[in-house]
């Protein structure tokens, strides 16, 4: 990845002026809200409508997803159209990939590397237009990470399949329009070889929501009762699951990578600057100033490995191990930042405010650490992804899947 910083093109010059100005007219109205982070305990609904809006009119303009072909309701853009994008709207402290809650930024491309034709013109326009929420459904509550034992069974039954099961650890607290399962297609099958995806819609008969409220934030467990769904949605095809699986957990084992850097470090040095202790500024203490220096420190690793992914995914380079290398360091990160955070301000730390954006809310990053080691995989799977990229203990070294 090139980390010179050089003046953009005449085109991309003009294009982020339009986006600047187009931001600063369709921003108004979000002086006064605080964005909710990923694993959210906050319940904010005119935040939440607020970024839903913002979200289709990014997409009517192909920006939520500017790489994909226009065919499928994107821009039809280039890498530096996208860097653009990312970072004018982290100005106002939100991802594009996260404009509101869903996990289209993950489902999208799997869908555009595996889905047939009739599949891609429709599935994907809805959701890069922002029209729709998203879920994964992957964990159930035999398995954990390992989504390779999954049980929720998709029996074929002529043009549907039939899906009973249950899954856990999910979604949000708004219900989604769409659910993208990994399922078992053949019960008897070996492992790796009897699996599948669906893209199954929220409002079928047969599902049922039940919210799990967590320290790391609202989850949900879905169960399916006898829910019969289009053939047609089988993305990948049958049996084929694992390989549409490389696909998906590579993007969110840290392979997608990010542009925007963690806001945290800078809220903490204004606190400890306004902070006083009989009547001295907590940022006087040199062993707080040294806590403030570790912490800046690894949050610029953290936002050069995302940087660094991003751009491997992008010109479709992916790199051997550096998913797995970033995610396992920024989760190790988090956990020691809640530590850092308590040593600076103690209890203070714990008590939530919603005066600030929920992600560099100190109580949120206290909480959210320890749930971080479990999401989306733990420590472990880190571990053994990482190994088998660099070929530990094996006379090969596994390749990365190229991501779109």
């Amino acid at each position: 990845m090139d980390f010179n910083v050089q003046a953009d093109t005449q085109e991309i010059s003009v294009f982020r002026k339009e986006v600047r100005e187009w931001l600063q007219e369709n921003m108004r109205g979000a002086e006064g809200l605080r964005w909710s982070a990923t694993w959210s305990t906050r319940e904010n609904e005119e935040e939440y409508q607020f970024r839903r809006k913002l979200a289709r009119k990014l997409g009517e303009k192909g920006w939520l997803f500017p790489m994909f072909p226009v065919e499928y309701g994107g821009a039809g853009l280039t890498i530096d159209h996208q860097l653009v994008l990312e970072t004018e709207l982290d100005h106002y402290g939100i991802n594009l990939a996260a404009v509101f809650y869903t996990l289209a930024r993950i489902v999208a491309p799997v869908i555009l590397k595996w889905g047939a034709e009739e599949q891609k013109r429709e599935f994907l326009p809805p959701m890069l237009r922002g029209e729709v929420s998203v879920w994964q459904v992957l964990t159930e509550p035999q398995g954990g990470s390992d989504i390779a034992t999954c049980r929720t069974k998709a029996i074929r039954n002529g043009d549907h399949y039939v899906v009973n099961g249950q899954k856990i650890m999910v979604g949000y607290h708004h219900p989604p329009d769409f659910l993208w399962t990994l399922v078992c297609t053949d019960p008897s099958g070996p492992r790796h070889e009897n699996l599948g995806w669906l893209y199954i819609p929220g409002n079928s008969a047969g599902i049922t929501i039940q919210p799990m409220s967590l320290m790391m934030g609202i989850k949900n467990s879905v169960f399916f009762d006898n829910v019969r769904v289009p053939a047609f949605n089988l993305v990948g095809g049958e049996n084929n699951g694992w390989r549409v699986a490389n696909t998906h957990l590579e993007l969110e084992h840290g392979g997608e990578g990010r542009v925007g850097a963690d806001p945290l470090v800078e809220r903490v040095v204004e606190y400890c600057q306004q902070m006083r202790v009989a009547g001295t500024p907590l940022m006087e203490d040199t062993s707080i100033r040294d806590i403030i220096a570790d912490m800046l420190i690894e949050l610029h690793v953290v936002h050069h490995f995302a940087r660094r992914n991003f751009w491997h995914r992008y010109v479709r380079e992916p790199h051997p191990y550096g998913g797995a290398q970033f995610r396992y360091y920024q989760r190790m990160v988090r956990l020691r930042n809640g530590e850092r955070l308590q040593r600076i301000m103690g209890y203070d730390a714990l008590v939530p405010d919603l005066t600030v954006n929920e992600v560099v809310d100190f109580e949120y990053v206290v909480r959210s650490g320890p749930g971080m080691l479990h999401g989306g995989g733990t420590l472990d799977t880190d571990r053994l992804v990482f190994a088998r990229r660099v070929g530990l203990g094996r006379p090969t070294k596994e390749k990365a899947p190229t991501t779109i």
